[in-house]
């Protein structure tokens, strides 16, 4: 293929760009049946119902990130099948901690990006971004309090 047809062939930005969202579609989804699934392994009553109320925001943020990406004639991909969890709620929570951190500095960067494209839809991504912010100290604090070693 020489570098004409590949340059010609090449996927637009937005169609690119709308891809990676889609893939971030379904992590959301993905990170919102983990934290569900964790709230109930725990055995902590507090910090259980902080992971639900969690959960409950992660898959609002997909709904509105499904919406957002039906407004444009794309389906987010399908969230990943839920790997080993860890053996303790420490694990467990960290683990979602890494994931709600990396989807929050992609949900930034998406909106980074669409700014110059489409300044309402980066608004509405924008929006989510700081969302998943806010949970990200949330889930810390969580993740704190399952640590045997944290001090109170």
């Amino acid at each position: 293929m020489g570098i004409l047809q590949r340059i010609f062939a090449a996927p637009a930005p937005e169609a690119r760009m709308l891809s990676e969202l889609a893939e971030i579609t379904g992590r959301h989804q993905e990170l919102a049946n983990r934290l569900a699934r964790h709230a109930e392994l725990c055995i902590y009553p507090n910090i259980a119902a902080g992971l639900r109320g969690l959960a409950a925001r992660q898959a609002e943020h997909a709904r509105s990130l499904d919406a957002i990406l039906a407004d444009r004639h794309v389906w987010s991909k399908l969230p990943r099948s839920l790997g080993a969890d860890g053996a303790s709620n420490w694990q467990r929570v960290s683990g979602d901690l890494e994931l709600l951190l990396e989807l929050s500095r992609a949900m930034n960067q998406q909106a980074l990006h669409w700014e110059g494209i489409d300044p309402a839809f980066a608004d509405r991504l924008r929006t989510i971004a700081r969302e998943d912010d806010s949970g990200v100290g949330e889930l810390r604090e969580l993740a704190l309090k399952c640590d045997p070693q944290a001090l109170d």
